[in-house]
């Protein structure tokens, strides 16, 4: 006996309905489950590892700062991240959060290292372990000071970083000239360490003339430009203007445009921000130094894993130091972004 067409057709609505019941709970399940959120198949974070930011915006530190929470969540904790944007009495309270929220470990980068001690002693006397950056502002791979356990220091406090600066000068301007300094109108030691090197390398040799500094009230492009727009009535006869990061750098070469004088002056500048390197590439600003911030923020995380795993001494005082590698128009191509390689740390 042959079904009714309207019969076949009942079924196969109940049909698709069952599937469909049976096909969303499974759906729901695979989503927990994906999520984290379905039971025993979720990874627990061991805890909280504070870092903090001297300034978030700036896009060399955040490279920092990403690196080192990819390689804090493989080893599996949380990072909490804290802006201090610019602010040393800020970085100063927002260790004290830190404290509060019973981190297991933080990492600073210190606006003021001196002043920073007494909080920092503070969150070592309350067990949390203290890993630093640029903590210990010298030339040398001391270990860093107290309550520290371990360091990462990138270019700035490193004479070899000034050193350098000053040969690729000589390159591009074999007869000497007239250099002017950008720094930051801010006090952050690492940074005060480098102009400090800086100007000792130019004055031994009598072929350059420092001409002075100004400073960067905004730590952006905006500020750079200001600084160098009144610097250009100031000194009439500028050859290199060399700036303290690369932000800096690209105002300065903003207010050189702006003054007629692309090409004539060389600006120089620091950390091979992503903007800087279309800049040189553009053949606007003549160079960078990349201080390659994730192998910093690997180093940073790794120390601080370590110690946390009891791996290291309990006085354990270690100091690494970050290599810095000079881009200009020639070098450029061979460049590798750090968002390129922040993505294959994951």
């Amino acid at each position: 006996m042959s079904i009714p067409a309207e019969v076949n057709e009942e079924r196969k609505v109940m049909s698709l309905k069952n599937k469909k019941a049976i096909f969303i709970p499974l759906l729901t399940v695979a989503a927990l489950l994906a999520s984290g959120t379905g039971g025993s198949h979720a990874a627990a974070s061991k805890g909280l590892v504070g870092f903090s930011y001297p300034i978030e915006a700036n896009t060399y530190l955040k490279a920092i700062g990403l690196a080192a929470q990819s390689t804090l969540k493989k080893g599996g904790y949380t990072m909490l991240p804290i802006d201090a944007q610019l602010d040393g009495n800020k970085q100063i309270s927002d260790v004290e959060t830190m404290i509060t929220k019973k981190v297991k470990a933080m990492i600073i980068y210190p606006l003021d290292s001196n002043g920073m001690k007494p909080v920092l002693a503070k969150a070592a006397a309350a067990g949390i372990k203290v890993i630093t950056m640029n903590y210990s502002v010298d030339d040398s791979v001391k270990a860093p000071p107290s309550p520290s356990l371990a360091q990462v220091q990138d270019g700035f406090p490193q004479r070899s970083l000034a050193t350098a600066r000053v040969a690729w000068l000589k390159k591009v301007l074999p007869m000497g000239g007239n250099i002017l300094y950008v720094g930051l109108g801010f006090p952050v030691a690492a940074l005060e360490k480098h102009a400090t090197l800086f100007k000792e390398e130019v004055d031994q040799d009598t072929a350059w003339n420092y001409l002075g500094r100004v400073d960067n009230m905004s730590d952006d492009s905006e500020g750079g430009r200001k600084a160098v727009d009144d610097a250009l009535i100031k000194y009439p006869k500028i050859d290199a203007i060399v700036a303290y990061n690369d932000p800096t750098a690209l105002g300065a070469y903003s207010a050189v445009k702006a003054a007629g004088k692309a090409g004539e002056i060389k600006v120089i500048g620091l950390q091979m921000q992503p903007e800087a390197v279309n800049s040189i590439k553009s053949g606007e600003i003549n160079g960078s130094w990349d201080f390659n911030p994730v192998a910093s923020g690997v180093s940073l995380a790794k120390l601080t894993l370590k110690i946390l795993k009891g791996k290291a001494k309990s006085k354990w005082n270690k100091t690494i130091q970050t290599p810095a590698v000079v881009f200009d128009k020639t070098s450029i191509a061979k460049f590798v972004p750090w968002d390129t390689r922040v993505k294959k740390l994951k």
